[in-house]
């Protein structure tokens, strides 16, 4: 039940409204594609505001933008010609759902999940290689994302197919404070954080009941070392917590377990019967009862609209560049959506599809509101377009992992990076015995690894702050010095094994060149200005031609076209 009016009053009644004025409005067209409705909410008000709005994406500002959304990496040069060329009315339709389909989806969306459930954490009992595979089998197999969310805030890390799920918990320790605020901020889109002493000092619905609500859930669970030396959750009975402000310490209050204002009830068991097995030192803690079962089984669900509502606005976010509410994590009645009916029918939308991120995702790529180019019409003032209206595409810039990946398929290095793996391997290895195969795995482990260190250089840089949400694009010296500087990049980048200085310097035509370089790089051919500066350049070089594509070649990465998706 729900049994405080605070939060829900203002909001509810908002969504109710945006409800009533969406299914007015598609009454008629129950028929037409979701990505319909979308296009049509968000015309309304461009049109009600009288606002210009963006031409279509060319198709190659589509493909990049799509690629770097679905995959987290620029497409090739020779991917990029084919889909400027062809000529099917269809081809982005069907690049939508190949990219969907593919291997590198379900690899991107686990690190999307990853740094936004985890925030870059260091690891601890799970490691990232086990989570992000958990995520990524999850992605690939379309789990409804209610089902994932389900398992992550149930795991105790004990079934070993699902112990990956428990890094939420585990990676941060079980620490009661840190979960209600991350619970909160990251599933229900509420940051309860400074309700913990009190009612929020400047939002009206976020009360101190509902901080301590949500700890209820979570206050009794902690850690237990099993004989097999891992670490799990074990979980003592509790069925309510006792809590006073900061500025009443005397008037003290109490409260069951609670979804902001929905009031969970609990089971009462026989004294002396509340645990599975009377818990003690070498007996892990587990009640017949789990308060964190509970929150698994009604945190994720239509019963608790906060989740929708917050799930499908991330993953708008995602996409657009920003959220229908924005800081996303500022779910409040004084922080309204930009566009309440289309908040309205996108959580709708999610929960109708199974909560498919698949099936949401291809909704959204499909609409004229996510093909919008990000270059608003000649003589349009960009200070006149309010950010949320959705009239132009938001610029993002390039995330750690998504830089790295760009940046090795732009140079076409995947097999200098091989090598500066396999060399960096050589130095460190110990001999073998004498005949003595090596183990393939062990090798393959290896070199994983190793990759992984040449990421992990990316995300220290380029990264946010460990435990902290991510950060908007904001590109700095120390970001431009390690780009300059990397010998990973500059292998990269100097001509060998095939690379796309090596096939520049193979080609003698001018404007074969410039078109190879900036379809490599910047995923478009050059306009005819840009072909002519690339031959004057390469004119002006004589004998050092070799040094003048190089230099064209860093000119193109160093680029904020390349820096950003738009």
């Amino acid at each position: 039940m729900r049994d405080s009016p605070a939060f829900d009053s203002s909001l509810l009644r908002l969504v109710a409204a945006s409800v009533f004025l969406f299914l007015s409005a598609t009454s008629g067209a129950a028929d037409a594609p979701f990505h319909k409705t979308i296009d049509g909410l968000i015309e309304a008000r461009l049109a009600t505001d009288k606002l210009p709005a963006a031409e279509p994406a060319s198709d190659a500002e589509f493909l990049r933008r799509l690629s770097l959304d679905l995959t987290g990496v620029i497409p090739d040069a020779v991917t990029a010609r084919a889909f400027i060329e062809d000529t099917d009315p269809k081809k982005r339709e069907k690049l939508i759902d190949r990219l969907l389909a593919s291997e590198k989806f379900s690899q991107h969306m686990a690190i999307v999940f990853d740094v936004l459930l985890m925030e870059r954490r260091p690891d601890s009992a799970v490691t990232t290689p086990e989570w992000r595979g958990y995520l990524a089998a999850s992605f690939q197999n379309d789990k409804p994302l209610n089902v994932l969310v389900a398992e992550i805030l149930g795991a105790d890390g004990v079934e070993e197919t699902l112990r990956p799920a428990a890094k939420f918990y585990l990676d941060r320790a079980v620490d009661k404070d840190t979960l209600v605020r991350d619970i909160g901020r990251l599933f229900l889109g509420i940051n309860l954080q400074c309700a913990q002493c009190h009612d929020h000092p400047d939002i009206d619905d976020y009360l101190h009941q509902h901080y301590h609500g949500l700890s209820v859930f979570v206050a009794g669970s902690k850690t237990f070392r099993q004989s097999d030396g891992k670490t799990v959750l074990q979980e003592d009975v509790l069925k309510e917590v006792e809590f006073a402000s900061v500025f009443e310490p005397d008037k003290t209050k109490k409260t069951g377990p609670r979804l902001i204002d929905a009031l969970m009830e609990i089971p009462e068991f026989p004294e002396g019967e509340e645990y599975v097995e009377k818990p003690s030192r070498t007996v892990r803690s587990v009640p017949k009862f789990s308060l964190r079962k509970l929150l698994s089984e009604r945190l994720p669900t239509a019963e608790t609209p906060e989740f929708s509502r917050n799930m499908s606005n991330r993953l708008w976010a995602m996409m657009m560049g920003r959220g229908i509410v924005h800081p996303l994590d500022m779910h409040h009645s004084a922080n309204p959506p930009s566009h309440p009916e289309l908040l309205a029918a996108l959580a709708g939308q999610l929960a109708a599809s199974n909560y498919s991120v698949k099936a949401f995702l291809r909704e959204l790529a499909l609409s004229t509101t996510y093909q919008r180019s990000s270059l608003l019409p000649v003589g349009v003032d960009p200070e006149a377009i309010p950010v949320d209206s959705f009239a132009v595409a938001t610029m993002k810039g390039l995330s750690p992992e998504q830089l790295f990946e760009s940046l090795l398929t732009a140079t076409g290095a995947a097999a200098i990076l091989e090598k500066q793996i396999d060399d960096a391997l050589l130095e460190e290895a110990t001999p073998n015995e004498e005949g003595a195969e090596p183990d393939s795995e062990k090798v393959a482990e290896a070199r994983r690894l190793k990759r992984a260190e040449r990421v992990a250089e990316f995300v220290t840089v380029f990264g946010s702050v460990p435990g902290q949400p991510a950060e908007d694009f904001s590109a700095s010296l120390p970001q431009a010095l390690f780009l300059a500087n990397s010998e990973t990049v500059s292998g990269w980048v100097s001509a060998k094994l095939g690379n796309l200085t090596e096939r520049l310097l193979a080609m003698q035509d001018s404007k074969q060149l410039a078109d190879e370089l900036f379809l490599s790089v910047l995923s478009r051919f050059p306009i005819e200005e840009e072909r002519l500066l690339v031959a004057e350049h390469l004119d002006a070089a004589g004998e050092d031609r070799g040094k003048a594509v190089v230099a064209l070649v860093w000119s193109q990465l160093a680029s904020a076209e390349f820096r950003l998706n738009h």
